[in-house]
């Protein structure tokens, strides 16, 4: 039925239908609410009916502080309680005026808030007719008496407040308010670092809101339990649970705003700096338009923290300054302690020990009971780092001692990595290289401790593992260079994938929001359940990679450093590139600046063969290291790190490139090129998608089936996924010849244009194209690419790797149409006289070459994988 048939004329008790049912929608569907509303101010317009105008502004203050909307709020509960005192409601009244503290309260206005509460309290006590409604008023006051405790950081006071607050509830059996009391309890038990409790408090506010069917609200729960999870280091969790409740297009301003403020910590905690910056703004400018002056303080103290892990550290102090005022206004004593230690690290690494001691004295004077253990013991570590030697083993002996006591283990990992760099500082590398081991065993017992809840992904046990790398080449010996190699590779193992984002806003598919709610709990399912610790016989020790056979180049970025090994047969040689991360990456950027502008049909002059980008890598990354690569020949892996995915090594390191001639080597010999024609029985399925951008397509896919006689085509229309998953099964060769995009900030939704659509990376590691033992080529713009934020590859070259591809030739950068055609003209040319597929792409780019020998053209193309 329709609600506008809902409301005959003027009848006071269907509009106290309508109100009833808009108290009902409330927290269920916020527009359905609406629309009540609106027809119920309908019927009171010409009447002069005081009480129930009073409860429409009431329920429209409710509902404006659900959206996010508190200036439309605190005149909804103005005009309410104007409205209850003009209908002799005084106890009324008071619940609209707890309506406006509410919006103080989440507007930040922390003490104001609290010496209305106490006037309020006073005056509810002078009621003389005591009823259910006073009682309720009373116990919602005590809650909103803990949030302002909570707010200015008196965490103590505000639980036993928050336990007042409850058991006043449980006498009222009104379990609604009791999950709002364990939300708000849990947040402050967060602030508190209290993240166990938090997460049992937490989950215990969402499952009571999902059993009453108050799914908005149990959502928005949901996102500070993934909040809980990312401070434990559970990130790749944490990020599971976001990725169940992101917001659409109804969803309320709070949801959206929390949403990216936790994503942006969980990303932060991964490593994904820049896309951790990102959704911090993105939730500063969502906390300013609600007009939460405390919240959009935090997502500006979220923006600084990314900053500062972005190696942005000016802008990280002028992010700062921000926060510090804002929480300074709002009252709030635990962030503004967390600023003035953030602040101390923004001084570190802008080269200034005075300010950041200064800082840390700052915070332990302000240390009080309350204080979290987290804040002391990290403003000890800090000072210590500033300090004398004397005095900096006082300061780390009595950070030990409380990080002792409470028993957080990435405190104790702090702790020992602190420890670590003090014995650096005093040339004592056995007992550093021993101390970081022992923090990287505690992180160990910490994720078996967790057991099948996840591994853990903590900056503290990143930082440990990067310095034990470079302690152990200080050492100078074999042993230290190999177990760095293999601590190299296993910091290269992915442990947070970086999730889709999806596009808020977007509309969800029939049925869409009960799958993501089943998947959520299925999540949860464990968060109740106590974590036990593992028994002694199930300490596993530490597996690390082995070190590869054959040749490697293999590259490291850590910190302000690049370490480079050179491995052959078992040998490990290895040296640090002071300072070069910077470097390196200025000119990555300037050489895809350069790629960007060699726009298809583009020659340049006819002699024009190098690229200032490039010869400052060669001179960064390989002129270091001449003397270790002079003896390898061209069978030689390279693998980058980082921003240096991006780096054509292959082009470098290539006889044709001007650099060859400083690797002192003698000159490449001709190529092995297979001389008996396997062309007949070579199996290929050629997938081509031409269009108007690219007409050579159509040329490539016929040059393709001219090579290799069995081959078979998808064209055009007929390059469909389906199609595609249904021929790939029994192909030695899968080519693809279409459109490519590379996405940086979801690299797995990068992908590969098909009639149908795109196919994209993460459809490839799920199994929608059987690759098993097939060498993949995918001649597609950027098709090779990765994001320079992960530390291993991410897109569609590891997807098809992952997938059981046998090698994949894949394009760093947007390639010419027409060049490409010659080069892959060359590459099957050689293929079908038998040729491995790495010595056929490097016989294609070297004749490219010769005609085109500019590094854009030749260069773009290489082979990932095994012969």
């Amino acid at each position: 039925m329709s609600l506008g048939n809902c409301l005959p004329a003027s009848a006071g008790g269907d509009i106290d239908d309508l109100l009833g049912e808009a108290q009902h929608w409330l927290h269920r569907d916020a527009q359905r609410c609406t629309d009540l509303l609106d027809l119920a101010e309908s019927g009171l317009q010409g009447q002069r009916d005081v009480a129930r105008t009073a409860s429409l502004h009431q329920l429209r203050g409710d509902l404006a502080v659900a959206g996010g909307e508190l200036g439309v709020a605190a005149t909804a509960y103005r005009a309410a309680r104007r409205s209850w005192l003009a209908a002799g409601e005084p106890v009324e009244a008071a619940r609209a005026a707890a309506g406006g503290f509410e919006v103080q309260l989440l507007v930040g206005e922390y003490d104001a808030a609290e010496a209305g509460l106490l006037r309020l309290q006073t005056e509810l006590h002078q009621v003389t007719r005591r009823d259910s409604r006073v009682s309720h008023i009373g116990a919602l006051v005590q809650r909103q008496l803990a949030d302002a405790r909570a707010g200015r950081g008196e965490s103590a006071d505000a639980l036993r407040q928050y336990d007042a607050a409850e058991n006043l509830f449980a006498a009222l059996a009104d379990a609604d308010s009791i999950a709002r009391v364990q939300h708000r309890r849990g947040l402050a038990a967060l602030d508190a670092g209290l993240t166990h409790n938090a997460l049992l408090e937490l989950n215990r506010s969402r499952r009571a809101y999902a059993a009453s069917g108050h799914h908005d609200r149990a959502a928005s729960v949901a996102i500070r339990v993934a909040e809980a999870y990312s401070a434990t280091g559970q990130v790749a969790r944490a990020l599971e649970v976001l990725d169940c409740v992101v917001p659409d297009g109804s969803t309320a301003q709070w949801h959206v705003a929390f949403h990216a403020l936790v994503r942006s910590g969980a990303l932060l905690r991964a490593g994904f700096a820049a896309e951790a910056h990102a959704e911090a703004c993105a939730a500063e400018e969502a906390f300013v338009r609600i007009g939460a002056v405390e919240y959009s303080a935090r997502a500006a103290f979220a923006s600084a923290q990314a900053s500062l892990g972005w190696g942005r550290w000016r802008a990280a102090a002028a992010e700062l300054e921000v926060a510090e005022r804002l929480f300074g206004e709002c009252g709030s004593r635990h962030m503004g302690l967390r600023t003035w230690l953030l602040r101390a690290e923004v001084a570190w690494a802008l080269g200034d020990p005075g300010a950041c001691r200064a800082a840390c004295e700052r915070v332990l004077a302000a240390e009080e009971a309350d204080t979290p253990p987290s804040v002391g013991v990290q403003a000890r570590l800090a000072a210590a780092r500033a300090a004398d030697l004397d005095t900096a083993v006082a300061l780390l002996d009595e950070a030990d001692r409380r990080a002792a006591q409470v028993g957080i283990p990435e405190l104790e990992v702090d702790v020992l990595v602190a420890r670590a760099r003090h014995e650096r500082r005093t040339g004592r590398v056995p007992q550093a290289v021993a101390l970081l081991r022992r923090a990287l065993d505690v992180g160990r017992g910490w994720e078996q401790r967790l057991g099948q809840r996840g591994s853990v992904v903590c900056p503290s046990l990143t930082a440990a593992g990067e310095e034990l790398i470079l302690l152990l080449l200080e050492q100078g010996d074999h042993a230290g260079r190999v177990e760095a190699l293999r601590r190299a590779r296993a910091a290269k193992r992915i442990r947070v994938a970086l999730p889709g984002r999806r596009t808020v806003g977007a509309a969800g598919a029939p049925g869409a929001a009960e799958h993501q709610r089943r998947r959520l709990e299925a999540v949860l399912s464990d968060t109740l359940v106590p974590v036990e610790p593992p028994r002694p016989e199930e300490h596993a020790g530490e597996v690390l990679p082995h070190v590869p056979s054959g040749l490697l180049v293999e590259f490291h970025v850590t910190g302000d450093d690049i370490v480079v090994f050179v491995v052959r047969d078992g040998h490990v040689d290895a040296r640090v590139l002071t300072s070069a991360t910077e470097g390196t990456r200025r000119l990555v950027n300037a050489w895809q600046q350069e790629c960007t502008l060699m726009a298809p049909g583009y020659r340049g002059p006819t002699g024009f063969a190098t690229s200032a980008a490039l010869d400052g890598l060669f001179d960064l990354l390989l002129a270091p290291v001449v003397d270790l690569l002079d003896d390898l020949d061209d069978r030689i892996h390279v693998v980058g790190h980082r921003h240096l995915h991006a780096v054509p090594f292959d082009a470098l390191l290539d006889e044709v490139g001007p650099w060859y001639a400083h690797l002192a080597r003698p000159a490449a010999p001709p190529e092995p090129v297979g001389t008996a024609s396997v062309a007949s029985s070579l199996s290929a399925l050629v997938v081509a998608v031409p269009d108007e951008n690219a007409p050579s397509i159509a040329d490539e896919a016929e040059m393709i089936l001219r090579a290799l006689p069995a081959a078979d085509a998808l064209v055009g229309a007929g390059a469909t996924k389906e199609a595609l998953a249904d021929r790939t099964a029994a192909a030695d060769v899968v080519h693809f010849a279409c459109h490519g995009v590379f996405r940086p900030d979801d690299p797995l939704s990068s992908g590969l244009r098909l009639a149908d659509g795109w196919l994209q990376a993460r459809d490839v590691v799920a199994g929608a194209v059987p690759l098993e033992g097939a060498v993949v080529v995918l001649s597609a713009c950027s098709s090779g690419r990765s994001p320079d934020y992960t530390a291993e590859e991410v897109g569609l070259v590891p997807a098809c790797l992952a997938a059981g591809a046998k090698g994949v030739v894949a394009a760093l950068w947007a390639v010419d149409d027409e060049v490409t055609l010659e080069l892959m003209t060359h590459f099957y040319r050689a293929l079908a006289q038998g040729t491995a597929p790495s010595v056929a792409l490097r016989v294609a780019r070297r004749a490219v070459a010769r005609r085109f020998p500019h590094p854009y053209y030749w260069g773009g193309f290489r082979y990932v994988g095994r012969d």
